[in-house]
């Protein structure tokens, strides 16, 4: 995007002429009372993601202790089982899932608010509080955020039959069906249950990374030089 400010309309309109024929987006902000603030704009560092960021280290912090004071603390000091590994991917594979829907829900969330706000006033043409225009104007971040929320619960759903802990569960039940000379029939039930289960959350899964991807060239288009050369170099 090449923002462009002027008080001439047509002296404005020439130069987004010029702007469209090179290939660029022209995005016109008014008069030159705004100059200010596009000469400003280029030393910003993703201004739109510092809340959404933030909130989410602070959501991920809150659950994640949450976790780990119900799953290894309770269960060290009260029933003296030692469950310290669960750090790596036990709870962190409990807090992403969780995470996921938080986001997702605060994206869609203020679209609630700004229709009732409308109704209320019984006008679309009046600006929203500046609380959640803010609110508005960060959904695709916290959507995209979300989305590698959901990514990372899938790369830990993935491992989890790598895990130590889990074939030592399994070799476990081999092992006490064996030493009790019963064999545990198949449930169709829990495996119905299982199944669409998973299916369900494959499904949800490439509906949400579909709709990242819609996503992706709106977020893309508000990254300035020195943001996109912060991304490349990292």
């Amino acid at each position: 995007q090449v923002f462009v400010c002027g008080d001439d309309v047509e002296a404005k309109q020439m130069v987004m002429n010029i702007v469209r024929a090179l290939g660029l987006t022209p995005l016109d902000k008014g008069s030159l009372l705004a100059a200010q603030e596009i000469e400003n704009y280029p030393l910003q560092l993703f201004p739109m993601w510092k809340v959404p960021i933030f909130l989410s280290l602070g959501l991920t912090a809150f659950f994640f202790f949450y976790s780990l004071a119900l799953d290894v603390i309770y269960t060290y000091i009260y029933e003296n089982n030692n469950f310290s590994f669960f750090i790596a991917i036990t709870i962190p594979n409990r807090v992403c899932p969780v995470m996921a829907l938080i986001l997702l829900a605060l994206v869609y969330l203020p679209g609630i608010f700004a229709a009732i706000i409308q109704l209320y006033r019984g006008t679309k043409y009046r600006r929203f509080p500046d609380w959640l225009d803010k609110w508005m104007l960060c959904r695709k971040q916290l959507g995209l955020i979300a989305l590698a929320f959901a990514s990372l619960h899938v790369l830990f759903t993935l491992v989890n039959p790598l895990r130590s802990f889990v074939s030592w569960r399994t070799s476990k039940g081999i092992i006490s069906q064996a030493l009790n000379n019963k064999t545990e029939p198949l449930n169709n039930t829990n495996a119905w249950l299982s199944d669409s289960y998973l299916a369900l959350g494959i499904l949800g899964y490439f509906l949400f990374v579909l709709l990242g991807i819609t996503s992706l060239p709106s977020v893309s288009n508000n990254v300035n030089w020195r943001e996109f050369r912060f991304v490349q170099v990292r």
